[in-house]
């Protein structure tokens, strides 16, 4: 390989392995200062059920439900919550026109809903009629709760945290050790 050409490449891998040490470890820190919702921060939903499904993906299932109030909106539960929940008690325990009572974060609410707040970049374009459930109980029976919704929910931010900053730290050794070599190798 040429000489020039050669530093090029190793001043590019140099520079792209600091932008994504920064990158993933910006996203870990950044999942580390994310706040769980408590009972301050969520607001109840009552409505009749119109539709209840059960959405399967290549690795996971989400429970999608439909109230008439809101018609255009899907309120769901993702897999990291379904397997804290009594999805089966769910399914049998309400039938479509039933009442249900379920909570979601207010902000959510705010944003979806009364539409009184801009959704923010992804969610936009995204999942602009999609809100989770934190918390769903009917009558007497609580099929989710918000301490399982929170357990589930800080695991997983364990196991993000852990893995962005790994492959952060990492990228950062590796640019680290890109310089090392260009140095030894190219500043002649």
């Amino acid at each position: 390989m040429n000489y020039h050409k050669e530093k090029k490449a190793n001043r590019r891998l140099i520079l792209i392995s600091f932008i994504l040490s920064f990158f993933l470890l910006f996203f870990a820190i950044k999942v580390s200062l994310s706040e769980l919702p408590d009972k301050g921060s969520i607001t109840e939903i009552k409505g009749v059920l119109k539709d209840i499904k059960i959405k399967k993906g290549r690795r996971s299932k989400t429970l999608i439900i439909n109230l008439n109030e809101y018609p255009e909106i899907n309120f769901m539960i993702g897999d990291l919550e379904l397997n804290q929940s009594s999805l089966y008690d769910l399914m049998n325990g309400i039938k479509l026109g039933d009442s249900i009572i379920f909570f979601i974060e207010k902000h959510e609410y705010y944003r979806k809903i009364v539409k009184s707040e801009k959704i923010p970049f992804p969610g936009n374009f995204l999942y602009k009629k999609n809100i989770d459930i934190v918390e769903i109980h009917n009558r007497n029976i609580e099929y989710l709760s918000l301490n399982n919704y929170n357990n589930a929910h800080r695991n997983n931010n364990y196991l993000a945290i852990a893995v962005l900053g790994f492959i952060g730290l990492l990228m950062l050794l590796l640019g680290i050790k890109g310089i090392k070599y260009y140095k030894a190798n190219f500043s002649k």
